[in-house]
Parts: C-alpha cells; structure tokens; sequence
C-alpha cells in the first residue's frame, strides 16, 4: 500500500457484537510511508498490522480491542516529532509505537520523554539515542556498534586487514559508519579511506575510484536499499574489487537481490531476524499470517514491527492497567521472548543487551545465516572473485 495521505487511522477489529463495542486501546506511530525510508516504512506498516489483526482475534488487551492510529512523516524528522506530539497531546493514543530510523526515532523519543511516555525504539540502533539519559525510553534492537560489529569481526577472523567504509551523511547511516570506524580500530583493522556523501546523491563513480586508489580488503557501506543497489552496481562498473562486500540494511531486504541479481552474491549484512529463526515462539502463525495477506515472505522490518508491538503488549498485560508509569517500569526489567527475538534491557539505560544479532550472504540469491555457528544454514563464502572472474 502506497498513499500520501498524512494521517491513516485504522480501526480494523475483525471481530463482532459486544467486544467490537467496547472502547479500543488505541496505539499510534508514524512512520515514513512517502520519502526516502517509504520502503522501509511501509513493512513496518503491515507488521504492526498484521499484530493488530492477530491481536483483536485472540480477544484484544486487557480485553479490549486494538486500534491504530498511523500517520506518514513522509520522512521528514521535523513533521515527525510534531506527529508524535499530535498523537500524545490530541489523539491522546494510549500506546506510542515506533517510527523508523534514527533520523525519525531521535526526534519522537525526545517527545515521548518530554511527556513520560514510554516508547520502544524499532528501527533504530544510533547509540547516542541510549546517552541521553531518557527515563522512558526502551530498544528493541543492538546499538550501531554491535550491529556493524557483529559482521567486521566475522570479516577479522577471515583474514581481512584493510578496509574502506562509505556512509550517506544521514544520522542513522552516519552512526554506522562511525561505529565501523571503532571496530576497526579495536580489530586492528586499517582504514585505507571513508567517504561521506550526501543524501541524493546518484553518481558514485568519484569516491569509488578514490576507495579503488586506496585498495581496501574490505568494502564497509552504510547505506539504504536504493543506495546500496547504486554502490554496488558503479563498483562493478569501475572493478572496484574487494575480498569482502558488506553493506548495512540492503541485504536484508528482498529488492536488493531481486534488482542486482547475480551480482548480489557475496554480499555480507547483519539481520535481526531472517525466516530460518522457526524456533522462535509464534513465527510459524506470525509467517503464515503475513504470506495469506501479502503474497511474499516476510521481511526483518516486518518482524521488526511486529515484534515490537508484542513487548509493548505484554508490558500492559503484565501491568494490568494502562498506567505509564508502570507499564514503563515493566519495560525496564522485562526479559520476554518474540516473534522477533530476545528483548531484554539494560534497566538504567534501556539499551537493549539481549538480542540476538545474525551474519547474512547472499548465496544463490537467497540470505542465508553464516554466523554464529549454531543458527548458520550455510558456510561463508569468501573471497569474493574479482568482477570479471565470475
């Protein structure tokens, strides 16, 4: 679903007679369903959809059903923290769900804390987000540092000694490129050169061939998925050749193989989440759920949403009541887990600390866990042949 309609308020319940009369509990978000992170946005959307659906089927919280009330930031940082104050101060939602990015997440966390509302941060990893000292905000997901991390170890135990790293100069792709930065220098790893470029940008072939110069094992890029499609296809085009690809995001998301095709392959990512994790509680209802709907797998940013919307969910029912103050309490402590994984986080920070993070190549135009060891489906492939031997 495409729309540029700046507020989308759904009040779905699929249910009838006196449960569908009672006052919903009303959850709302905004999310980038036009802009630059419209792609992402709206995965999210249907992942906090299908929760709602599934949700008011097994009766609701509390036992009342769920309603969303969901507006496009049209990606814009600005319009979504005056969203967020919309939803608090005026919808007067009883539950704040996240936007995405860093970008849209650093604005509507400094609302919900301006009104001791307690929100958990979706798609979001920048690690300033967690030094602010904000008491009523949770993360679902690792910090940037963990998250680039988890792969540029993988890439140190390989062999790799050099590397290079890209980053578009918005927040939350400029926070991984910082956080690659550290890796680097903890692994020992030498930074041959990095590029910031600006959002927009189409022409990459400039700073490809300043990164070409400079002959990096590795290929750090932080970007989105269009982004990274661009990159990927001018590094070919310049035989920008390195012993290992990785790039934040793209990977995981199932347009970059579909747009690349073959020369995906190698590609490494890092995933929170990937359709093999079938032991985690609900996937299987969760996966089948979202194939009847939309016709396709899911996504991570699906499972991102939906995940989400469950710990949020079992902090009320553990709360009983629909008390902030308690219900943030119960965020701070809580170790449950979801369709999505472990949610468990530090209590003074609200950092997440539990989640488990996954290494993704592109083998035979699938995303296939790597490492760790006990969740990989497939054997790193690695090196990387040089353009024109494949």
């Amino acid at each position: 679903m495409r729309t540029g309609v700046l507020g989308l308020v759904l009040a779905v319940c699929l249910v009838v007679g006196s449960f569908a009369a009672l006052e919903p509990i009303r959850f709302g978000a905004a999310l980038p369903l036009t802009g630059w992170g419209s792609d992402t946005g709206h995965l999210n959307y249907r992942g906090y959809v299908i929760w709602q659906e599934m949700v008011n089927e097994q009766g609701g919280i509390l036992g009342r059903p769920v309603e969303l009330v969901i507006y496009d930031d049209q990606s814009d940082p600005t319009l979504t923290a005056r969203l967020y104050e919309k939803l608090i101060t005026q919808d007067e939602v009883d539950g704040l769900l996240a936007p995405w990015s860093d970008d849209m997440t650093m604005p509507a966390t400094t609302v919900a804390e301006k009104y001791r509302k307690p929100i958990v941060t979706g798609g979001a990893t920048l690690d300033l987000i967690w030094e602010r000292g904000y008491k009523y905000v949770c993360g679902l997901l690792p910090s940037s540092y963990d998250y680039v991390g988890v792969a540029i170890r993988l890439l140190a135990s390989l062999g790799i000694q050099s590397g290079a790293i890209i980053n578009c100069d918005l927040t939350f792709t400029q926070g991984f490129g910082d956080a690659a930065v550290r890796n680097f220098e903890e692994l020992g790893i030498a930074l041959t050169d990095r590029e910031t470029y600006a959002a927009g940008t189409q022409n990459f072939v400039p700073l490809l061939l300043r990164i070409k110069a400079t002959n990096p094992e590795a290929l750090i890029v932080c970007a989105g998925l269009e982004d990274g499609v661009e990159i990927l296809k001018q590094c070919k085009e310049v035989g920008l050749n390195a012993k290992a690809y990785y790039f934040t995001v793209s990977p995981t998301e199932p347009e970059f193989v579909n747009l690349l095709g073959s020369d995906a392959e190698y590609v490494f990512g890092t995933s929170e989440w990937e359709p093999s994790l079938v032991h985690l509680p609900g996937f299987q209802e969760f996966r089948d759920r979202y194939v009847a709907k939309y016709g396709e797998e899911p996504a991570e940013d699906v499972a991102t949403a939906f995940g989400l919307a469950q710990v949020l969910q079992r902090a009320i029912e553990a709360a009983g009541v629909l008390d902030d103050e308690r219900i943030n309490e119960i965020l701070h402590h809580m170790h449950t887990v979801t369709v999505f994984g472990t949610y468990k986080v530090d209590p003074e920070t609200g950092r997440q600390i539990g989640k488990e993070l996954y290494v993704i190549q592109i083998q035979d135009g699938q995303r296939k866990i790597v490492w760790p060891p006990e969740f990989a489906i497939s054997e790193v492939w690695f090196p990387t042949p040089a353009w024109e031997a494949r």
